[in-house]
């Protein structure tokens, strides 16, 4: 099992008390400026899950007495690149991005460096010399989904078959998602994955994917999508054919969605896999302020400068715990 986040930092190698102070970290330089200003180049401000994340960076930003700075990306790679680079411009002193496309981040981590300022990747993907990638242990949480299904199914006789949707070709946290399913799966011999199909992400995607995979295979008994989204698309193909998504065909999620878990507490979805996008959010702003304060940052996994955060199975059980307030 990964190791889980830990927000402990190490040894401090220096602290600034003023802004405008130039600190080192290993052989690279960063600088806090006077004002504080933290921006956050945001995947999709459309999805829920990035405006909960979106969320946390503020919110942890503002705790830090810094100026808060929004781009949108909009699911674009060229606003991505733009927006990251307009950031650096307005003078912030640490840049935090959720990439559309992790290839495009070597360039705009550079620039930012030039710049003396520490970039800390949230989520998706990360290429390039970023200083930290802050995300959810997506294998462990595809080893989570397999687990709840095959306990939730085990009273189900003969060969069981499953379908998994997958994120778009490329995404990096999908194909670990996909991979922590799989294996686990690979334990149980009367399971078996009939179909791994690209579900691109969307509620359109996760329907059509349900619905072939339906009509090719009548006995599927479970579903698990490596996003909510995705889920949602597949629980209206299963509505669609008459079916449940909790008592005829087991249907899992992964997020923690607003609209997914309201279909959990509907009895219309069995589960989802719940990441921390806030938590998340608040993890990367305190990872930068570490840096600009000289400080080590401890990873879960320094090869790759990784720090895990922790998820979990969202079933009807526990779903009150984490419904939207109000």
């Amino acid at each position: 099992m990964r190791t889980t986040f830990r927000a402990v930092g190490i040894a401090a190698a220096a602290c600034i008390a003023i802004s405008g102070a130039v600190v080192a970290q290993d052989d690279m330089t960063f600088e806090q400026k006077d004002p504080l200003k933290v921006g956050y180049s945001v995947y999709d401000m459309q999805q829920p899950y990035w405006q909960e994340y979106a969320r946390g960076v503020q919110e942890a930003a503002e705790a830090a007495g810094a100026e808060f700075l929004l781009s949108d990306q909009k699911s674009s790679q060229e606003t991505q690149v733009s927006g990251s680079l307009d950031l650096i411009n307005q003078g912030i002193s640490a840049l935090v991005i959720s990439p559309v496309q992790p290839a495009a981040l070597p360039a705009e981590i550079d620039a930012a460096h030039e710049a003396k300022i520490p970039v800390i990747i949230g989520d998706v993907g990360a290429e390039g010399d970023y200083d930290a990638f802050v995300l959810s242990d997506n294998y462990e949480g595809g080893a989570l989904a397999a687990m709840y299904m095959v306990e939730q199914l085990a009273d189900v006789e003969g060969q069981k078959e499953v379908l998994s949707i997958l994120l778009h070709p490329g995404s990096a946290v999908g194909e670990v998602r996909a991979a922590g399913f799989r294996d686990e799966m690979a334990n149980h011999e009367d399971f078996v994955i009939v179909a791994e199909l690209n579900g691109n992400d969307t509620v359109e995607g996760g329907f059509e994917v349900t619905r072939d995979t339906l009509a090719a295979n009548p006995n599927l008994v479970g579903i698990y999508a490596t996003n909510d989204p995705e889920a949602i698309g597949a629980n209206q193909a299963l509505k669609q054919a008459g079916l449940s998504g909790v008592d005829d065909v087991l249907l899992v999620g992964f997020n923690g969605d607003a609209p997914a878990l309201e279909l959990i507490a509907a009895g219309e979805m069995a589960a989802t896999v719940r990441q921390d996008p806030y938590g998340q959010g608040k993890a990367a702003v305190e990872a930068a302020m570490k840096l600009l304060a000289g400080e080590q940052l401890e990873y879960s996994d320094p090869e790759t400068r990784s720090i895990y955060f922790p998820v979990e199975v969202v079933t009807a059980e526990n779903v009150d715990m984490y419904m939207p307030a109000e």
